[in-house]
Formats: structure tokens, sequence, C-alpha cells
């Protein structure tokens, strides 16, 4: 016969284990608040079974919003709306190979939330002007982002937030545009016939950054971090004079088409940040004034590397006993300090990411994560029960 507090404890976790599922299913919730008051709200799939459609419906200024799924659409956005995914890792538009993912024609439209793949080009802007490109994955097409045709006398665009992975090229026919804390990742970036471009804060690391502009009108390169072979001042009229010494915001590492974060920070010069899948391992560089003292931090994410045991190299000699190694249950966070010059830095595990998407890595490790809790709290019930009993029967 179960007691009453028994009863309480099997309710009490079945509930826990339903508001966890309930939790995953769901997409992110925006507030109403967060869109102009007067605008209408259009949701796909619930709404209009395609983004399209859903598109053509709209009236100017309305507001878009798509759960995640997978969705197999050229889409052509012809006024000026919101159009707003529900979560950038799972709400993905895929070009199956052809053509142009998103094709934006009207001024004042908002892109945000996307991932945007396997097109020959993933957006392009034709003419239009006072756009915002924002927190999108643009990864694995011919072109990520091609802004063409925006006149110097008009107002620019806003890129930011993006991670533009794989793409083969990411090319600026445009003018007076502000494009800043974005990870440009491999790839040929090109400015061409435009300046006044404002490229700052960003994460580069493309095979070749081309700037093309050699008049008054420059492009102005500011405090961007260059994780690339490229970097000679920048190509262009007005270089990129204090570049970042460690990357802007997490770093994106891309295995597959999937995307995790990982934060890198140190007072020395990092560069050529790789993830190694078959040696389970992240290795970067640092470089820093010779003699003096130097630092890094690590944060890696338990979705992409684990280790049962963890080994840190310095220039291939294992210096993990200098290490600082703590752990949650998410991230496993690496301090080390050593004497700057030149060092070669390798942070090796024991279990490595799959090449499948965050969507059922995270739920995996929260269930994982859930499970293990509960086990662990029957069983400490158990050695409570067993105690209990143990001294009623020897009476003490």
């Amino acid at each position: 016969m179960k007691t009453t507090a028994e009863k309480v404890e099997k309710k009490a976790v079945l509930f826990l284990l339903l508001l966890f599922s309930v939790m995953y299913s769901l997409p992110v919730v925006y507030s109403e608040t967060f869109f102009h008051e007067h605008s209408s709200i259009i949701r796909v799939p619930t709404d209009y079974t395609t983004i399209q459609d859903a598109t053509d419906a709209v009236a100017q200024g309305d507001t878009i919003l798509v759960l995640a799924g997978i969705y197999n659409e050229h889409i052509t956005i012809n006024k000026s709306i919101k159009l707003i995914g529900a979560d950038r890792a799972t709400t993905i538009i895929d070009g199956g190979g052809e053509g142009i993912a998103i094709t934006i024609l009207s001024n004042n439209t908002l892109v945000d939330g996307f991932t945007i793949r396997n097109a020959k080009r993933g957006i392009q802007i034709d003419g239009a002007y006072n756009m915002t490109i924002s927190n999108n994955i643009v990864v694995g097409n011919e072109i990520g982002i091609y802004l063409i045709g925006s006149p110097l006398a008009r107002e620019g665009n806003v890129i930011m937030r993006n991670i533009l992975a794989n793409n083969s090229y990411d090319a600026v026919y445009s003018s007076n545009n502000l494009i800043f804390e974005n990870s440009i990742l491999d790839g040929h970036v090109e400015f061409v016939m435009c300046g006044g471009n404002k490229i700052h804060s960003n994460n580069i690391d493309s095979r070749i950054v081309e700037d093309l502009i050699t008049d008054e009108n420059y492009n102005d390169w500011t405090g961007n971090f260059w994780n690339s072979e490229v970097y000679k001042g920048v190509p262009g009229s007005k270089g990129d004079d204090l570049p970042l010494n460690t990357p802007y915001g997490p770093y994106p590492i891309i295995w597959g088409n999937a995307v995790t974060q990982l934060d890198l920070t140190s007072n020395s010069t990092v560069s050529g940040i790789k993830f190694i899948q078959p040696d389970k391992k992240i290795t970067f560089n640092t470089k820093g004034p010779t003699g003096t003292n130097g630092f890094f931090n690590v944060t890696l994410p338990k979705t992409l590397l684990l280790g049962e045991s963890w080994k840190v190299l310095l220039d291939g000699v294992d210096v993990t006993s200098q290490a600082l190694v703590t752990q949650n249950q998410t991230y496993t966070l690496i301090h080390l300090a050593y004497t700057c010059s030149t060092h070669k830095v390798e942070i090796v595990g024991t279990w490595v990411a799959p090449e499948f998407s965050s969507t059922i890595t995270l739920p995996l490790l929260t269930l994982l994560t859930v499970a293990t809790a509960f086990l662990i709290k029957k069983l400490k019930r158990a050695q409570n029960l067993l105690t209990q009993s143990f001294r009623r029967q020897y009476q003490y």
C-alpha cells in the first residue's frame, strides 16, 4: 500500500516530466506588444500553410510570425512587412538547391530569426533600402546575402547579428549599409562599386575579402575580429586599424548545417579557431607580447563536446593539471593561464557531437538530465527508506 507521501511524490514527478515535454513542444512565444499595436499578426502554418501565401495576403506594415519547421520555398517580398521566425535554429527556409530563397523588393522590411539554406542565393536585396536582416543563419548557399543597387543618396540597410557560413560567396554591390556583429565564416566576401558601408564588430573568417573601393567614398572597417590569413590591414582605402583580439560574442562552430556557439575570451590575440570533429577537439592559436601573462576562458556546450576527462595541450605539451575545469549541466568552462608568446592550444574531449542538428541534441540532453535527476532522487529516497527500516528493526 502506497503512503500519501509516495502518491504525492509520484504526481509531482509526472507533472515535471509533462512540463518539460510541453516546454520543448512549443515554439518561442512573442509578446503581442513586441509588434506594432495597429498591425496584424499572421501565423504560418496556422493561418496560411506557406510563407509565400502569407506574404501575398498581408497588408503593408503587417507581421508574419513563422513557427518552427522546414519550409521548402522561394519567397518574394514586395511590400513592407516584418517576417519573423520563432527560432532561427528550427525555423528553416530551404531553397532545394536552386533559385533565391528570399528576394526582397520593398523598402522598410525586416527578416529575422531563420535558417536560410541550400539555394543559389540565400537572401537577395534588390534595390531596396532601410531594410533590416538580423539574427539569421545563412548556410550552405552559393551566395549567402547579396545586396545590389541601393543608391548612395538613400538610406542604407542594416545587416546585423547573422551567421553566414559555408556559402561560396557573400557579395555587396550596395552603399551606405551598416554591417555589424555578424559572423562571416568561409566563402568569399566582396565589396564592388559601392562605398560608405560601415563594417563594424564582425567575426570574419573568410578565404578572400576584397574591398575594391579606392576613392573618397571608402568603406569603413572598424573593430572586426579577423580569423583569416587575408587580413593585411584590410584591403580597401580605410583599414581596420584596431581589430578585435577575440571574437565578437559567442563564436559559431559549424558542423554540417548545425550551429553551436563557442564562448572564448582572452587577453591574447586569438586566431585559427577550429572544431575538428574526428579528433574530438577544439583548436586555436594565441599570440601576445613575449614574457607577459596571458589567459583564456573557453565555454564549451555539451551538445558539441564532452569530456569524461579533458586534455588541454599547449604547443603539444599536456598542461591539463594547470587548467581549471568546471562543469554544469550544459557547459564545460576551461581556464588556463600561461606565459605569452605564440601558442597553439588544443582542447580534447572524449565524446563529440554527431552530425545532426541542435533541434535533436538539445531535447535529448535535457531529457537525459531530467531522467538522471529523477533516478538520483529515487535512489536517495530508497536509501532513506532502507535506513529508516533498519533503524526501526534495530530500535536506534
